[in-house]
C-alpha cells in the first residue's frame, strides 16, 4: 500500500461549542483491496468432498473406515471411544454435557448437534457412528483422536433409546445429585424461610464440573471430591444455619456440622452422624487431594462408600450417587421430602 500521503489517506475535521461534558470523538477507516485465493475446493458452499476427515475404527480386527463412507443415517454402525474424549469435549468453549438416564446423555456441540452416547459395561463410550460423521471436520479429528477397536457391547441403555425407541426410566448419578440438592434447597425456603446457599450455581456449570469422566486415577477421584464439596458444604449458609441449630458450640462448628446438628434435633445424634457419614468420608477425600501420602485415604474412601475395586469411572460415579442419595436423606428426614 506504501506510505501514507494526501492521495491514499483524508480527513475531515470541524470545531464548535457544546455546553455540558467537553470531549472529543476520534473516527477512523482502514480500506484495503486484497485478494483472497481460492483452495479449489468449496466444501460449505458446492458441498465438495472434505479429503481431511479422518477414519474411524469399526471391527475388533482394527478395520477402519473413512468418516464419509460412515455419513449414513442408516450406516447400521457404533463407534466406541476412551471416555476421554468428553473432557476434552468440555474443555472447549461453547460445549457441555447433558444427561439422559444412568448410562446415556448427550454432548451438546457447537456445530449445533448433540451427540448422543452411552457408557458401556467396559467404561467405553458408544455412538452411533453417523452422529459423529456429520459433525464438523475439526470435531471429528478430537473424537478420531480417542477411538478404539470395539471392546465390550453398545450401551444397553443407548440401544434402548435408539433401537427399540423405548428410553431407560432410570436416572444419572450426576443428575440425582444436583436435583437432591435443589430440592434440599427448596425445602428450607419453604420451611425455615431461609436461602440455604450464600452462591447460586448453574446446571451448566455443574454437569460439566462434576462428572464420573472426570476420575481416570485416584489423584482425579479426590479431585472430583474436591467439587462436589465446593458445590455443596462450600456454599452452605453458615450464618444461617446458626440461627437454626441448637447446638452448644454452634459459632465453632463448620458448615457441615451445623447442618447435621440441625438434622439431629429431630431425628437424634446416631442417625444424623450415620447420614453425614458418607458427607464427612468425601470431604476428608477432598484433604486428601492436598495430602495424598496421607494415610487416612483409605479410610475416606471407605466412610465415603467407594468400592476401590472398580475402575475409578464408576468410583467416580459411586462418590457422586453416594453423596446424593445423602442429601436426598437429609430432605427426607428433615421434610419429608421423597
Amino acid at each position: 500500500m506504501g506510505p501514507e500521503n494526501d492521495d491514499n489517506t483524508d480527513y475531515e475535521t470541524s470545531k464548535g461549542h457544546k455546553g455540558g461534558y467537553q470531549g472529543v470523538r476520534v473516527e477512523g477507516e482502514f480500506w484495503k483491496d486484497e485478494w483472497i485465493h481460492h483452495q479449489r475446493k468449496s466444501i460449505r458452499v458446492r458441498r465438495d468432498q472434505n479429503d481431511t476427515l479422518p477414519n474411524f475404527v469399526v471391527e475388533t480386527d482394527g478395520t477402519r473406515m473413512n468418516a464419509a463412507s460412515l455419513n449414513n443415517e442408516d450406516i447400521g454402525r457404533w463407534l466406541w471411544f476412551r471416555s476421554g474424549v468428553v473432557n476434552e469435549l468440555l474443555s472447549y468453549r461453547g460445549f457441555f454435557l447433558e444427561w439422559y438416564t444412568a448410562e446415556t446423555g448427550a454432548i451438546h456441540s457447537t456445530s449445533g448437534y448433540r451427540i448422543h452416547f452411552g457408557v458401556n459395561s467396559s467404561d467405553f463410550i458408544t455412538v452411533y457412528a453417523y452422529d459423529i460423521a456429520r459433525l464438523e471436520a475439526w470435531e471429528q479429528h478430537v473424537w478420531a483422536g480417542h477411538n478404539t477397536a470395539p471392546d465390550g457391547k453398545v450401551s444397553s441403555e443407548l440401544l434402548m433409546s435408539q433401537v427399540k425407541a423405548k428410553p431407560a426410566s432410570t436416572h444419572a448419578a450426576e443428575t440425582m445429585l444436583f436435583e437432591c440438592t435443589k430440592l434440599l434447597e427448596a425445602g428450607f425456603h419453604n420451611e425455615y424461610g431461609i436461602k440455604l446457599f450464600s452462591q447460586d450455581i448453574s446446571d451448566t456449570n455443574f454437569f460439566k464440573d462434576i462428572s464420573r469422566f472426570s476420575s481416570k486415577d485416584q489423584t482425579s477421584l479426590l479431585r472430583l471430591a474436591k467439587e462436589v464439596i465446593r458445590f455443596f458444604s462450600e456454599r452452605l449458609n453458615k450464618e444461617q444455619l446458626r440461627k437454626l441449630s441448637t447446638h452448644k458450640d454452634k459459632e465453632k462448628l463448620g458448615s457441615n456440622k451445623l447442618l447435621e446438628s440441625i438434622l439431629a434435633d429431630k431425628v437424634g445424634n446416631d442417625k444424623a452422624r450415620e447420614i453425614f457419614g458418607v458427607i464427612a468420608g468425601v470431604y476428608d477425600m477432598r484433604n486428601g487431594d492436598a495430602h495424598q501420602t496421607s494415610s487416612k485415604i483409605g479410610d475416606a474412601l471407605k466412610l465415603a462408600g467407594i468400592d476401590e475395586n472398580r475402575s475409578y469411572l464408576r468410583q467416580g460415579e459411586q462418590l457422586i450417587s453416594n453423596f446424593g442419595q445423602s442429601i436426598w436423606w437429609i430432605g427426607k428426614l428433615l421434610f419429608g421430602e421423597s
